[in-house]
């Protein structure tokens, strides 16, 4: 019959193991820290007269007039980030739909509507009226010129997301994407058709020669619950008009890759599928993006409807945590514990 001490040991292995093969499976996350959030910035936001459906994060400076976030997601409670805003945010009358907000820097918010809690590092201005459903935190001063109640002075809150990093593995993720290679060829009919006809059940990957479309179609197939990847080139990448549209697999599953635009210009565009450019400043006019935006900032008037990307990414490719989940650290802790009992017993005898 195996001894205490080597019933821990083999114990605290096993936590080991099954950690590292719990974390790998559970924390796979194909777009890192932008995983879950309908806009992921790494600067500057600047959009007005719109709406984003989903969940919002900003590294830099949050700046709109009448553009509402979240509005789709009512249902989210405290606990889960609807906004998260690493520099100042500034909004006039428009609302949260839902989830707790992060500010790390200044809210200065005309008629806010919160619906849960606000977390704001230094001052927040209200110049109207407005509601707060939760407690609204803040390191710096408060001043409104209506009644918000539950207002708490309280230290700095680190913030969720540490954009800095997300920027380097969003980035080499983009760069990667890039360099796999094209599973299909796409068939360009030479009069502004492109199809991009993808065989596999699980990922097909096209590479489009040109940056900038203007009035063109991109039809895009592939059997149904397969994954999309489009990588396009160039540093300025611009769709005017025109259409994408996407048959057999879902918009959720299809995602355009561009490596090294600087700039990419939507200008009275429905873009279909999510877009990947960390270090574009993107400009949106009269459209919307049905999908995820990962890029460096966005200013116009588009309208981001929440269609998260849920296709598989390639395993060079993928983006994976490493960090071991709540579940595994209390499994090392009580092999740990066992075998401190253990070796207390093992002195004794």
């Amino acid at each position: 019959m195996p001894s205490a001490r080597s019933a821990a040991k083999s114990f605290l292995a096993s936590a080991l193991l099954c950690g590292a093969c719990h974390s790998l499976q559970a924390s796979a996350l194909p777009l890192g820290a932008a995983t879950g959030y309908n806009v992921f910035l790494f600067s500057n936001f600047n959009e007005s007269g719109t709406d984003s459906q989903g969940r919002v994060a900003v590294g830099g400076n949050f700046t709109s007039s009448g553009f509402t976030v979240a509005s789709n997601r009512t249902g989210d409670g405290a606990g889960t980030y609807g906004l998260v805003v690493g520099g100042n945010y500034t909004n006039v009358y428009n609302r949260v739909g839902g989830g707790d907000i992060f500010v790390g820097g200044n809210m200065n918010w005309t008629g806010p509507t919160i619906p849960n809690n606000a977390y704001v590092n230094g001052n927040v201005t209200n110049s109207g009226w407005g509601s707060a459903a939760g407690t609204i935190y803040y390191g710096g001063t408060y001043s409104s010129a209506g009644t918000l109640a539950n207002q708490k002075m309280v230290a700095p809150k680190p913030a969720p997301i540490d954009f800095l990093s997300a920027r380097t593995e969003l980035t080499s993720l983009s760069a990667r994407l890039a360099s796999e290679q094209a599973t299909d060829a796409v068939a360009d009919n030479g009069y502004g058709t492109y199809t991009l006809a993808g065989t596999s059940s699980t990922i097909n990957i096209f590479n489009l020669s040109k940056s900038s479309y203007s009035g063109n179609t991109i039809n895009i197939s592939a059997p149904a619950g397969a994954t999309v990847i489009v990588n396009i080139g160039g540093s300025a990448a611009s769709f005017n008009g025109g259409s994408i549209n996407i048959a057999g697999t879902d918009k959720r599953n299809v995602i355009f890759n561009f490596s090294s635009a600087a700039t990419l210009s939507l200008s009275s565009f429905g873009f279909m599928g999510s877009i990947l450019a960390p270090s574009a400043a993107i400009s949106g006019t009269y459209g919307n993006v049905d999908g995820q935006v990962i890029a460096d900032s966005f200013s116009g008037t588009t309208e981001f409807h929440d269609f998260l990307f849920t296709g598989t990414l390639p395993a060079s490719a993928a983006v994976v945590s490493s960090a071991p989940e709540p579940t595994t650290w209390a499994m090392l802790g009580g092999a740990l514990v066992l075998l401190g009992i253990a070796r207390k017993r093992a002195r004794h005898n």
